[in-house]
Order: C-alpha cells, then sequence, then structure tokens
C-alpha cells in the first residue's frame, strides 16, 4: 500500500543502543524493515575500512546517498502497510539532506550514554577527545535529527528509551503503538526466529551475533559499567544530549 496509508518510521539511535533488537520488534509486529540503508554511505565517505565487514557492506549496499534517499521513499517491501527504517545518526553527514525526512514518522531510540561506549568500545576504538570520541560514538548527532524532526512535526517526536523497552515491553509498546497506529495486542509475547534474518544489512555476521541467539525480548537486568576515566569527557558530552532526549521518552 502506498500514500496515507503507508506508515513510515524512521527510528533514529546512535549505535549499540539495542537498535536491531527494536528492528526484531517492529518486525513482529508485522512492518517491513529496512536495515541501515545509509551505512555503505558512511563507510565508503568516512573510508573506515577498519570497521567490521566494511568490504561485504560495499559491494552488498548503496553507497551514493541520493539513491538511499530515493529507496527510503521509494515502494514499501512486500507491499506492507508499514515500513520500519533503522537509522544510525552517525551516518547523516553534514552533506547529506535531512529534507526527507517529513515524509517519515520520525522517533528516536536511546540507551545510557555509559552503556553505548562500553558497548562501541567492544567494536570501534574510541578517542578521547570530547568532540571526536562522541561523534564516534554517534549520540551528538542525533541532536540535529532530533531538532529537525521537533521543528517537522511542531512537538517533541516520540523518543524510546531501549532500556525501558526491555524492562516492561507491553507498557511501552502499548504507548509506541498507540502514537504511530500500529496495531498491538500486550496479551501477546513477541518473538522471531533466531539467526540471521532476510532483512539484515550485509554487516550482520560482524556485529548482530548475540541477536542471532535471540527468539524474543529478555527480562532486562541492570548491570552497571564503568567508563574508562579517559572517556570521561565523551561520557559528559554525550550524557548532556541523552539526558535532553529522555526527558521525552514514553
Amino acid at each position: 500500500m502506498e500514500g496515507k496509508e503507508t506508515l513510515r518510521i524512521a527510528m533514529w539511535s546512535p549505535p549499540r543502543a539495542r537498535s536491531t533488537m527494536a528492528m526484531r520488534v517492529f518486525e513482529a509486529l508485522g512492518c517491513a524493515v529496512y536495515d541501515e540503508p545509509f551505512y555503505a554511505y558512511w563507510l565508503k565517505a568516512t573510508a573506515r575500512r577498519q570497521d567490521p565487514g566494511y568490504a561485504e557492506t560495499l559491494a552488498a549496499h548503496e553507497t551514493d546517498w541520493r539513491a538511499v534517499v530515493a529507496s527510503c521513499l521509494g515502494p514499501v517491501p512486500g507491499g506492507k502497510a508499514a515500513w520500519y527504517q533503522k537509522h544510525m545518526a552517525i551516518h547523516m553527514l553534514p552533506e547529506v539532506s535531512l529534507g526527507w525526512m517529513a515524509s517519515m514518522r520520525n522517533c528516536f531510540l536511546i540507551r545510557d550514554p555509559a552503556e553505548v561506549i562500553c558497548s562501541m568500545s567492544e567494536f570501534r576504538g574510541l578517542a578521547g577527545d570530547r568532540e571526536e570520541g562522541a561523534r564516534l560514538v554517534g549520540i551528538p548527532q542525533l541532536e540535529r535529527i532530533f531538532d529537525h524532526a521537533w521543528a517537522l512535526a511542531g512537538r517533541a517526536p516520540l523518543v524510546i528509551d531501549a532500556n525501558d523497552l526491555l524492562a516492561d515491553p507491553p507498557r511501552v509498546l502499548t504507548r509506541v503503538c498507540a502514537e504511530l497506529g500500529l496495531p498491538y495486542d500486550p496479551s501477546q509475547s513477541l518473538s522471531w526466529a533466531p539467526g540471521k534474518h532476510e532483512g539484515d544489512g550485509a554487516w550482520a555476521d560482524a556485529w548482530y551475533q548475540k541477536v542471532f541467539q535471540t527468539t524474543g525480548l529478555s527480562p532486562y537486568t541492570p548491570s552497571p559499567v564503568k567508563v574508562p576515566a579517559s572517556l570521561q569527557p565523551v561520557l559528559d558530552r554525550c550524557r548532556a544530549v541523552y539526558e535532553r532526549m529522555a526527558a521525552h521518552k514514553v
């Protein structure tokens, strides 16, 4: 279905914010999914050859951001009524126009920046410099997109804390789905097949191994994380953005 009946959800987040878990949830809700469509563009533009899955991603995915935008606004896979697009704010380099966001329902997935930083450190070297390190984490880039989404909608965008989603899925999803107009029965448990899914990007084998082991949302048990002292300036920079957005979370 196209036109007014089509719901295009752009879910913006930093990396390591349980974004693949959220994509699995919306796929289980019946949405078509699009996995980080701008990743290949970003990898090529930044020449991050050290990133896991670099060669596989460039070989399999579009690297022209304009063509990616056209695909985000194009036909919905399977003709479904809702299309969930998983977007990383870090991929939106300054040259990428945000004008296409006007055609999307823009939402934001956030996670405690200390957890994001510790998780990211497993995959990508982080600089201790306040601005450079924070931009590699990908949280400051959210603010530009958040402000643009707010201006488009004339109100605060929908914000979901990934840990809240894990802690109480029925409560969070009831509110999120009501806001988006998606059907959801809180009495039913959401589940999915383990392993790699058809919609996963070419980088999935390198980044999604923990998600591959899941078949649904696991109970959330908070665990303290310790950010190295060298990355404290990065944490401080990211936390300011996180707390601003968290003030509007469901």
